[in-house]
């Protein structure tokens, strides 16, 4: 049985996942560039990343489901007051609850960290991907966006209708972003009717990103380290005298650089896990001549 614990972590909520070693929502791998996206038995991406890794080539097949229950308009008015942590808080424990009941979500054995995120105003604008099924993430121009694993709907649908009006309202609940490093950007996990009213209201939405985390015990050491780093400091200034201000302050700029280089080499969000293809590239090949030919064919002109 699948269980996650929740703990506070820094400027969000993390999640301590056991009991499921293969997620639902998975990226698959095999060898050239190739992947897709499966959901339990569903295809519901496939990928061919650029021969000179410009972008990645990205085909939705339109089998995908939100691993999160429809959000009810009395729902989203009980949770105030609107934008503040208090609010993200609150959103963040409900999301992850629902993700944790889910047999459709990206979770599984590990550290996770679900948190608040403004995102540069290109995530959503410009780097969105609104093309549908067929699309292509340019790296080399810099692609960092938002991909969405299903068409956005129009913002005349009757339920974009009603997000609208609490996009105006301003109570909008959160959009739910999952960050993947094989993209290089975010795919949007819930809300798809919620992120069409935004833009069609001319607002930027409430963002809530899910990525792979570090074990919380990491941060307990570098608070440790921190500590001994100022008493370091500290002994080596009780030596000026000794050893004259000079010495003293290329002692301290040494072992400051040090420090600087340990805290970069701790990335708060860690690589987004793949599991390989079972087949590999003949199976991948196999499954995208079956469900996107026209595709395929065009990516071999």
């Amino acid at each position: 049985m699948h269980r996650v614990n929740l703990y506070a972590a820094e400027g969000g909520l993390g999640l301590v996942v056991t009991g499921r070693t293969m997620p639902d929502l998975r990226l698959e791998v095999a060898s050239g560039g190739r992947m897709l996206l499966r959901q339990q038995s569903r295809l519901v991406l496939l990928g061919k990343v650029h021969r000179w890794n410009y972008g990645v080539h990205v085909h939705r097949t339109g089998d995908y489901l939100s691993p999160l229950p429809p959000l009810r308009a009395h729902h989203a008015r009980q949770v105030t007051p609107p934008g503040s942590a208090a609010w993200f808080d609150r959103w963040a424990h409900q999301f992850a609850s629902w993700l944790d009941d889910a047999d459709a979500g990206p979770l599984h054995n590990g550290f996770w960290i679900l948190r608040p995120r403004r995102l540069p105003p290109y995530c959503l604008r410009g780097d969105l991907t609104t093309d549908y099924p067929d699309a292509y993430l340019d790296w080399f121009e810099g692609w960092n966006g938002v991909l969405p694993l299903s068409q956005l709907p129009d913002a005349d649908a009757a339920r974009v209708k009603a997000y609208r009006r609490q996009a105006r309202e301003q109570v909008l609940p959160p959009i739910l972003l999952w960050s993947v490093t094989g993209f290089d950007g975010y795919v949007l996990i819930d809300g798809y009717c919620r992120l069409a009213a935004a833009l069609a209201e001319g607002i930027e939405p409430s963002v809530l990103v899910l990525a792979i985390g570090t074990d919380p015990e990491i941060g307990h050491d570098l608070l440790r380290q921190a500590a001994a780093h100022v008493e370091l400091l500290n002994r080596v200034n009780e030596q000026t005298g000794v050893w004259g201000r000079a010495d003293a302050l290329r002692a301290a700029d040494g072992l400051t650089r040090r420090f600087a280089n340990a805290c970069a080499d701790l990335p708060e969000e860690q690589r987004t896990r793949a599991w390989p293809i079972r087949g590999g590239v003949r199976t991948w090949e196999q499954q995208a001549a079956n469900v996107a030919h026209a595709w395929v064919a065009k990516l071999k002109e």
